[in-house]
């Protein structure tokens, strides 16, 4: 925190600020082995947010990152209700920013607190619609074969080495599956936009102006079904209701798609990509209870609840 504060005293007056007029707040910090950031919340007028990133492996993917964020709020700017930060001050490598504050909670601290969750699927769904539609679309045949690429290299490495992933039995029967959904979802047309590339529950602000997108990956381009399933299955793996049979409920998709406009829920990449995502969040999980967070926890047992109710294991 030292190092993004003095960082601050010198950036401020490049932007007509007094430094000694803020006071800071940290709001998230986090340490990996290659890669920490931290955030602060800078009380003043303007109220702003200071992000810096030290110890990433690579420069480029920060200003990368940075080009991001700035294209997503010039192409939203002009929009009643979605938004995203702009980007104020940028270090050369992109590791220290400075942006305008987004007013709001994120969509998990709302549910966190209470709200319905239909209002607030169909407000994150209008959020992404608006997104996603304010670049070029790109109608494409779909193809899933390189997500079952991926997971035939998954199953294979579980099946050789079980104890790499929780509960190895269903996971592996989980991903058995994976070829038969896919068929179902190929040569259908999709359509393809510039990603958020990390949508989930806690990169989106819902407030009183509308909703704002936050971390932003750096530009790539992919069926919009990545992001949407991307967040829903965010979703389903912490709060949704366990449903029948399937991964997302009917209750979910209608209030997601009452805002998201771009397509539909019978878009192939929707139905096909909860499962490769199950089996991703899936393995990320420390296999070690030991080693797990609360809410990796609580998303191990979810995850499990829903692969043997969609997955037809018991």
């Amino acid at each position: 925190m030292k190092q993004a504060l003095e960082r601050w005293r010198l950036v401020a007056p490049t932007l007509g600020l007094d430094p000694d007029a803020y006071r800071h707040k940290l709001i998230w910090q986090k340490d990996e082995p290659s890669r920490s950031h931290i955030v602060l919340r800078m009380k003043g007028t303007p109220v702003l947010i200071i992000k810096q990133v030290t110890l990433a492996s690579s420069g480029k993917s920060l200003t990368e990152t940075v080009d991001a964020l700035r294209d997503a709020h010039l192409r939203l700017r002009d929009h009643d209700k979605a938004h995203a930060p702009e980007v104020l001050f940028s270090s050369e490598s992109g590791d220290f920013i400075v942006m305008t504050e987004a007013t709001g909670r994120t969509f998990e601290d709302h549910l966190n607190k209470g709200r319905a969750h239909g209002p607030m699927l169909k407000r994150a769904g209008a959020w992404l619609s608006a997104f996603h539609s304010s670049g070029s679309l790109e109608v494409r045949t779909y193809q899933p074969r390189f997500m079952v690429e991926h997971v035939e290299r998954v199953l294979q490495k579980i099946r050789d080495v079980p104890a790499h992933v929780a509960e190895p039995e269903l996971f592996i029967a989980c991903c058995e599956e994976i070829p038969r959904l896919a068929k179902a979802a190929e040569g259908q047309q999709t359509l393809s936009a510039t990603k958020h590339g990390d949508f989930n529950i806690r990169n989106i602000l819902l407030g009183p102006n509308g909703e704002t997108g936050l971390d932003f990956k750096p530009h790539s381009s992919a069926p919009v079904g990545f992001d949407i399933v991307r967040f829903l299955m965010d979703y389903a793996e912490l709060f949704q209701p366990l449903p029948n049979g399937n991964l997302l409920s009917q209750d979910t998709l209608d209030a997601f798609f009452d805002g998201y406009t771009v397509l539909g829920r019978d878009d192939p990449a929707v139905r096909f990509l909860p499962y490769v995502q199950l089996l991703n969040d899936w393995r990320a999980i420390p296999v070690d209870p030991d080693n797990r967070s609360w809410r990796q926890s609580i998303r191990l047992e979810n995850i499990t609840a829903l692969a043997r109710s969609a997955c037809g294991t018991t």
